[in-house]
């Protein structure tokens, strides 16, 4: 019993992580993107427009401890000016809130807020048509990790809110998770819950719903090799017939792993619901794939390769708002190249080719990305 109150190696390393990013930091950026084709055209059939995009941003973070517990806020302004097509610059804004509340020996409550906002991407307007997207979150979590049994439970509510001409992908959804965890040092920690989101998409008049029957197992198998994988059986419907239901598997899966020397390995897959898409008048059943790896040149320096792929499925009502697609694949093959010039400014460069197809032949487009990337920290 001399032991009951002291907290357990993974508390323990929480709070010395906890304790490195106390305080007040403030970090500038810069960022130069050339994209040839920023109104996401089929290069095909037509001449695509290029672009240099500069986006000078601010970011600042702030973590204060009041006892066990903890509040943490973070904040990021950016504007992205396109330097020839001027009427695409937007301010970009990224703002979270959270706190840690802490009882008892190794319970936490986390009550959380976010908000987002930012230039929606043309691809999936399928128009040369501005829209400003604003994403916001409200929500809490529960857990009391320790070893053995223990408890989780959340709750998140997400708003995404759209220009006029687009508030048909406009919705307020609620969700609510109770689940049973189970931890092991030598073994890891497995977690059954269930999840139950309503969407509301007001201007279309409809309601969906997912049950979600997960199934989450996180384990370091070595110091050098992670995994995280999380499997779901959902079941989705729709208020809208034509929209129909589905029922089969989700996941989201992660294994990273530095077993050869000075390269990290990571391969990532999953399968989710989204509701607020601009295609869909229903939800789209989204399946991604994604591995890349780092090779660290130097202490000082790392590039690294990437390749993503994409395949959304549409669930739709001609009823309710007119598509001419039902299906789309989106993949992205990439490099970047890291250098850490001092311990206050880094440098990065990005180079990426994307491509999208559709099951129609309509909104396909191509195109190549350059990113020139400064971060200063004070």
């Amino acid at each position: 019993m001399l032991f009951a109150g002291l907290p357990s190696t993974a508390q323990a390393q929480d709070d010395d992580k906890r304790i490195d990013t106390l305080g007040l930091h403030l970090t500038a950026g810069l960022d130069l993107l050339y994209d040839d084709n920023v109104y996401r055209v089929d290069d095909r059939v037509e001449d695509p427009t290029g672009d240099l995009i500069v986006t000078p941003s601010i970011e600042a973070t702030y973590a204060h401890p009041i006892g066990r517990h903890d509040i943490q806020i973070r904040a990021k302004a950016g504007y992205d000016q396109f330097v020839s097509e001027t009427q695409r610059s937007k301010l970009r804004l990224d703002a979270e809130a959270r706190a840690t509340i802490r009882f008892g020996a190794t319970c936490g409550i986390t009550p959380r807020a976010s908000y987002r906002q930012q230039r929606a991407d043309y691809g999936d307007i399928n128009a040369a048509t501005e829209n400003l997207q604003r994403f916001s979150t409200l929500g809490a979590d529960l857990s009391c990790e320790r070893p053995g049994f223990f408890p989780v439970a959340g709750y998140q509510h997400d708003t995404t809110r759209n220009a006029d001409d687009f508030d048909y992908a406009d919705q307020d959804s609620d969700s609510f998770k109770v689940g049973l965890g189970y931890n092991k040092p030598s073994f890891g920690t497995l977690t059954t819950y269930y999840e139950r989101t309503v969407s509301d998409r007001r201007t279309l008049g409809i309601k969906n719903r997912i049950n979600a029957y997960g199934l989450r197992f996180q384990r370091s198998v070595t110091p050098i090799t992670q995994i995280d994988a999380d499997l779901q059986w959902l079941d989705v419907s729709s208020d809208s017939a034509a929209v129909g239901t589905y029922n089969g598997m989700g996941w989201d899966v992660r294994l990273s792993t530095s077993i050869i020397p000075r390269v990290k390995l990571t391969a990532s897959t999953a399968r989710d619901i989204m509701n607020d898409s601009l295609i869909a008048s229903g939800f789209a059943i989204r399946s991604s794939y994604r591995i890349e790896g780092e090779f660290a040149i130097s202490e000082l320096t790392s590039a690294g390769l990437y390749a993503d792929w994409q395949r959304r499925k549409f669930r739709q009502d001609a009823a309710l708002r007119p598509f001419s697609i039902e299906a789309d694949r989106n993949r992205q093959f990439g490099a970047t190249l890291k250098r850490k010039l001092t311990d206050r400014f880094d440098l990065s460069l990005d180079a990426q080719h994307y491509r999208r197809r559709t099951d129609t032949d309509v909104s396909n487009y191509s195109g190549t990305q350059v990113t020139l990337s400064a971060l200063l920290r004070f």
